[in-house]
């Protein structure tokens, strides 16, 4: 298992083995068999699916929790990566969420084992309670975001589309657990301490009727949006993503609290959430002396990174501070080519060949590489004679080529 990425798939075999299988993500669609079981990891998402194809036998499903639940173990313990929530997905029942994560379509089922025991949620027979949904209804926060009531459940749109994101919160507290939460400041700090003191709340959604949990979401974004979106009164999993499409439209206030959170965030240098914010583009809304300002010490050299943490972390977090104009961050790329090169550390310097390190790097700056490369190393000889190439077609016609 390699240690610095976040997608993984493993197919799993009857006899309850995982086999992994090596592709990207964008690919995904070719592998969906539908009498395979796949069980498929994104650390960036914090999620592991268990993927149900309409022809698996019962046995790989039965297992696949099982499989799902030591990955989730094994993957916090050895790689480091948070707690990853266990999704179910069945084929032509596919969540939403599957579906936007992948930028799949719904896959049509044709036909299924003849004795399949399983009931795909969509075949469950409806019972009368199920049809004699509430009235539909709808609340307006703002020019881009409203509230709907459809078939019995809220959702939320953002510029007419749903915005599918887990919004249900429910706190079940008797008078004596109010002690618990006297001195809390943020829903974020209520769920945490909510869930030490043996609450289910996730169990507990046939407590409201649909219509009330409506009219409690639209109270709860409302008073959100009339305080310029003050982060403690939504949790977090749900404030931070709307934050998000909220100001990449350019709701002004939307980008100053996500800003304000993001900072806050970063500024605790913790190594997980920093690789969320780059992956999902968050950095996007920080300006060139912003970022500066947060990773100053980093820039300045005055922290040292273990061998996962360049590569999942570090690496990543310069190659986009470079392509932002960074001068920094293409010194730092250079100094550490440079002492790869001189330690001899084929492995390291290759690395950052390979995914196209080099390519970041000015005409001068390559030229003084090449020098340093071993004449044995006739590939990173030849990356290089090319990169120099390019740079220097690209200074004399001042035109942007490809590298």
């Amino acid at each position: 298992m390699t240690e610095f990425r976040t997608f993984f798939v493993y197919e799993l075999e009857d006899t309850g083995e995982r086999k992994e299988l090596n592709f990207l993500k964008t690919n995904l669609a070719q592998y969906l068999n539908p009498e395979q079981v796949l069980v498929i990891v994104r650390e960036d998402l914090g999620r592991i699916f268990i993927w149900n194809g309409a022809k698996s036998t019962v046995k790989k499903r039965f297992i696949s929790s099982r499989v799902a639940r030591e990955l989730q173990v094994e993957l916090m313990k050895e790689v480091g990566f948070h707690l990853c929530k266990i999704v179910s997905v069945d084929q032509g029942d596919e969540i939403q969420e599957f579906l936007d994560a992948f930028n799949l379509e719904s896959m049509q089922v044709k036909d299924k084992l003849a004795d399949m025991r399983y009931i795909r949620n969509i075949e469950k027979p409806k019972s009368k309670e199920e049809t004699n949904y509430p009235e539909e209804r709808e609340f307006r926060i703002n020019e881009h975001l409203k509230l709907k009531l459809i078939k019995g459940e809220t959702i939320i749109f953002i510029d007419e589309i749903p915005f599918h994101q887990c919004k249900y919160l429910l706190l079940n507290l008797t008078q004596r657990d109010f002690n618990w939460f006297d001195h809390l400041d943020s829903i974020d700090e209520a769920f945490e301490i909510y869930n030490k003191i043996d609450k289910f709340h996730e169990m507990h959604h046939n407590l409201i009727d649909p219509e009330s949990e409506f009219i409690g979401h639209c109270s709860n974004l409302q008073t959100w949006y009339e305080n310029d979106y003050d982060l403690r009164i939504l949790h977090s999993s749900l404030s931070i993503p709307l934050l998000k499409k909220l100001a990449f439209l350019g709701d002004k206030m939307a980008i100053i609290r996500l800003k304000e959170s993001i900072a806050t965030r970063l500024a605790s240098k913790n190594y997980n959430t920093i690789i969320f914010y780059l992956n999902e583009k968050y950095l996007k809304l920080f300006s060139n002396e912003e970022l500066e300002v947060i990773f100053d010490e980093w820039l300045d050299k005055k922290v040292e990174f273990a061998h996962m943490e360049k590569r999942r972390l570090w690496y990543p977090l310069l190659k986009e501070l470079i392509e932002r104009g960074i001068d920094k961050a293409q010194k730092i790329i250079k100094n550490e080519i440079i002492m790869y090169l001189k330690e001899d550390d084929f492995e390291a310097y290759r690395y950052l060949l390979k995914n196209n390190f080099f390519s970041l790097l000015n005409l001068g700056d390559l030229e003084e590489l090449y020098g340093l490369i071993p004449k044995k190393d006739r590939v990173a000889l030849q990356r290089i004679e090319t990169l120099v190439l390019k740079a220097t077609l690209r200074k004399r016609r001042g035109l942007k080529v490809d590298l």
